[in-house]
């Protein structure tokens, strides 16, 4: 299992805008694309980070999942308009993906 991040920097003042934007995003497109409201979650900045700093993060099964999530974006009429209106509300080339994979630390029953 793995966590994919998205990374970025929402502009001065348009960090509200931005996550109420995510919020009819995650409706429109990432519902159509298989990610299910309990794989998603948004973490906006709070102490030692700044405040404009916003990540929205998807649990997948595999690498293979989220280059068919990123395929099927393509596909969804949405997407691009809900990019168009983010692309003025981002700090531009702050943006970026990660892809963590999660361990399990409890210890097995032998």
């Amino acid at each position: 299992m793995y966590v994919a991040r998205w990374h970025f920097t929402a502009q001065f003042g348009h960090k509200d805008e931005v996550l109420k934007l995510l919020q009819k995003w995650e409706i429109d497109v990432a519902h159509r694309i298989g990610w299910r409201a309990g794989s998603i979650r948004v973490l906006a900045g709070g102490l030692g980070v700044s405040e404009t700093a916003i990540e929205l993060e998807v649990k997948i099964d595999g690498l293979d999942d989220l280059q068919a999530a990123f395929r099927d974006m393509g596909t969804v009429p949405y997407h691009a308009e809900y990019q168009k209106q983010l692309a003025g509300m981002i700090v531009s080339g702050s943006d970026c993906w990660t892809v963590h994979q999660l361990v399990d630390l409890t210890p097995s029953e032998s």
